[in-house]
């Protein structure tokens, strides 16, 4: 008998054996989760397997763990697991920079920016120059642009340059101004970018010249190098693997390749040019390294509508001899498209106003001609007039949209649009176009968070929950649209989603975990979803 039982014993140990020999190796096995894989038919699976940084196997837990074996094993204990996030359209280095600025956010007073600006020099009084952003007149019980006049009474040595929220205007005092070497008897200034009263500038400053006066502050490669490690990290955080860098100069492009060729920034970068010369002389075909791609062309057509610069069809309701500001002439922007068509770029547009988008929209058709897969693209279509809705599926153009724009604009956007209101964030007409829609953030113009992307797009409230019902929620997406918009659908808007965006056999191994699970928590719980762990490739970098 006892012969029988060891004979048993050691059957059932080769058994094992064999059946554990059977087993694939992995690098990497999760199990026991709720993975969202956003696959063509959102599906919700259990477990996956990583090799070499590629997901091999996507099922029920009892499949990958019957079928590959790894001493890498994590129990996501029934937790949610989502695809790693992509930002659709953001600011690598200016939000670098912010996390090094004078942060004016949610200011509720001009006296408020001066108090934190006074504790920020009191905290490095060695500092060159003084950098703010953020800041929005609307949030102000005057809600006048202000002026620099005590600015040059605190601060009349050191050059001092406060961007407004959208970054289309600043506020900068007279010793920036002299360093810039401005003069307001100038004939050849623009006074609608750089208006002048009673002789003198008044410190703001739009568009244009806004950009201009960000060269104040002047960033060595070294401290480059900090800002968009310290990006990184930051996107990292929030569960984003990957991002559209919306506009970079050549230098800035020069550090990020640098960086990925030392294996430091692992981020996965679709970086824009800007329309430079520096850019255009230097960049004859699109570029690709690693983890960076450069294949698209920014260009801009308006400015923002909350500092009264987005280009309308009509004057502003509360400004009725003012239809905004054109960024560059048309002629200018037909060339520059012309460029980005004949060296095989893409082009991406800032659109905020009506007219801008219009414009935009007809010249791209002048190339594009019809349905295509040249990806071209509107970044924010935020005012879209009813008759040119559909050229965005005649021309096949991605009209690529950051939701939380909606929810910080709302309270207001009515006083600037009067009844035009409708027209504005349009996201479910926008899917209609094309059947997807990629979105972003816009950070640091609104949070890098993502959750809060989502939760714009699909409650249509801000921050405090309002409002009651939501905002014009003919327009909302659903969850699994929302979700897919910050994954395969902005990876697809980068020509992307054959490798990413999605938790399925053969793509890029992206994945984060969350402390609930935003797709089925109730509304309030949401917002203060907070990531736990970012994987790139299989490799946990947060």
């Amino acid at each position: 008998m006892n012969n029988l039982k060891n004979g048993m014993a050691l059957a059932a140990a080769a058994v094992a054996l064999f059946s554990c020999s059977m087993k694939q190796s992995a690098d990497f096995i999760g199990y026991n989760g709720r993975i969202y894989t956003v696959d063509s038919a959102f599906t919700v699976a259990q477990a996956f397997a990583v090799r070499d940084g590629i997901f091999v196997a996507v099922g029920s837990t009892d499949e990958i763990l019957s079928g590959y074996e790894s001493k890498n094993k994590m129990d996501f204990e029934g937790g949610a697991v989502y695809p790693g996030l992509m930002d659709a359209h953001c600011h690598l280095s200016e939000m670098g920079k912010g996390l090094l600025n004078v942060d004016l956010r949610k200011a509720s007073s001009f006296d408020e920016i001066l108090r934190r600006l006074e504790k920020a020099y009191k905290e490095n009084p060695d500092r060159r120059f003084l950098v703010g952003d953020g800041w929005d007149q609307n949030l102000w019980e005057d809600k006048r642009f202000p002026d620099n006049t005590q600015l040059n009474r605190m601060f009349p040595d050191i050059p001092v340059v406060l961007s407004r929220i959208d970054f289309h205007a600043v506020l900068a005092n007279e010793a920036a101004i002299r360093k810039m070497g401005l003069d307001p008897q100038d004939e050849n200034l623009n006074k609608e970018e750089a208006p002048v009263k009673d002789g003198r500038f008044t410190g703001i400053f739009m568009e244009n010249m806004a950009n201009a006066f960000r060269t104040i502050a002047e960033y060595g490669p070294r401290e480059m190098k900090d800002i968009f490690l310290a990006a990184q990290q930051e996107c990292f955080k929030y569960g984003l693997t990957a991002v559209c860098d919306a506009d970079e100069d050549y230098l800035p492009l020069k550090i990020i390749d640098t960086l990925v060729n030392e294996g430091k920034l692992k981020l996965r970068i679709d970086a824009f040019l800007m329309a430079t010369q520096d850019n255009f002389k230097n960049f004859r075909k699109p570029y690709e390294n690693k983890n960076l791609k450069i294949s698209t062309l920014k260009l801009y057509r308006d400015g923002a509508l909350g500092s009264r610069g987005a280009l309308l069809l009509e004057p502003y309701s509360d400004d009725p001899g003012n239809s905004g500001l054109e960024a560059t002439s048309l002629e200018v922007f037909r060339r520059n498209c012309r460029w980005a068509y004949e060296h095989g770029f893409r082009v991406a547009t800032h659109c905020i106003g009506d007219r801008a988008n219009r414009e935009a929209l007809d010249i791209y058709g002048e190339f594009l001609k019809g349905k295509n897969d040249l990806g071209w693209r509107i970044e924010h279509a935020q005012i879209i007039d009813p008759s040119d809705l559909d050229k965005f599926s005649r021309y096949s153009i991605i009209p690529s949209v950051q939701p939380t724009h909606c929810t910080s604009d709302m309270l207001w956007a009515d006083e600037r649009l009067g009844e035009r209101l409708k027209n504005a964030y349009r996201y479910r007409d926008l899917l209609d176009q094309l059947g997807w829609i990629p979105s972003g953030t816009d950070f640091p113009i609104e949070s890098v968070n993502p959750v809060y992307t989502f939760f714009a797009a699909v409650y249509r409230k801000n921050a405090d929950f309002l409002p009651d019902g939501g905002f014009q929620m003919e327009n909302a997406l659903t969850k699994e649209q929302a979700l897919r918009s910050m994954t395969i659908w902005a990876a697809k808007s980068v020509f992307e989603d054959g490798i990413r965006g999605s938790i399925e056999p053969g793509k890029y191994a992206d994945f984060i975990t969350a402390d609930r699970d935003f797709m089925t928590v109730p509304e309030k719980e949401v917002p203060g979803t907070r990531i736990t762990a970012t994987y790139l490739g299989g490799e946990k970098v947060y």
